[in-house]
């Protein structure tokens, strides 16, 4: 599905990290490292600046600078650690402009899209916050309808980055465990620092470590991999 083979990120003459061969298929892929690695600079690389790694980066085996804006947007759903401001537009509106790729001048959102926003808040149980205004949400509310519009949006990849980061313990699990359930049928990729909670719920690891992207697969052996990587008892 998606796959990068013998990366080199830079930051200006900074080597950040280097790759080899790495293939992630569906489910749940946590990205970590420590603070300065290229955690979010990998990320945005993927989505927003694609040609300055265009050949390096495949998804179904099409490099990534083949791909345009538009059939891009029907790949990969993006969700950000900060909540965008969207007016006075409600939950409802937020989660329909997930259809917006599939939109054409000479029409408007069909029943399908509607249906799609229908059965995305009954997924994510968010009957209560349809009909709010999204700027009145509090912070976990407001993450939790930006990964329903990612939803929305139907793509087989969602990247988010820091998806947990201004959210509390009892929020942080809640969005992790909904991305572990989401991830049976999609590819779902997301930095983190929130490494305590990665052990037991992610399928796959990327760890971003001395100057090196390496992915780890086998779920018995996260914790000493956590452990040591961050020198913490989990």
């Amino acid at each position: 599905m998606l796959e990068f083979e013998n990366i080199e990120l830079y930051i200006k003459d900074r080597l950040l990290f280097s790759s080899g061969q790495v293939k992630l298929d569906k489910g749940l892929v946590a990205l970590i490292g420590r603070n300065g690695t290229g955690k979010s600079t990998f990320l945005k690389t993927i989505v927003d600046n694609r040609h300055s790694l265009s050949s390096q980066i495949q998804i179904d085996e099409k490099p990534l600078m083949e791909y345009s804006s538009e059939e891009l947007s029907r790949v990969i759903a993006v969700v950000y650690s900060r909540s965008q401001v969207f007016g006075e537009h409600t939950v409802n509106d937020v989660l329909l402009l997930g259809r917006t790729p599939y939109l054409s001048p000479l029409r408007g959102y069909s029943e399908e899209d509607h249906k799609q926003v229908r059965n995305v808040v009954e997924l994510l149980e968010i009957q209560n916050l349809k009909d709010q205004v999204f700027n009145a949400l509090s912070d976990g509310e407001k993450q939790l309808v930006m990964i329903g519009r990612a939803l929305v949006q139907d793509t087989k990849i969602i990247v988010l980055d820091e998806p947990t980061a201004f959210l509390d313990v009892v929020n942080k699990q809640r969005i992790l465990e909904l991305l572990a359930k989401i991830s049976e049928s999609k590819l779902i990729l997301f930095s983190s620092h929130q490494v305590g909670l990665l052990a037991r719920l992610c399928d796959q690891l990327l760890l971003i470590d001395k100057e090196e992207l390496n992915l780890f697969t086998n779920k018995e052996q996260f914790k000493e991999i956590i452990e040591s990587s961050f020198q913490i008892q989990l």
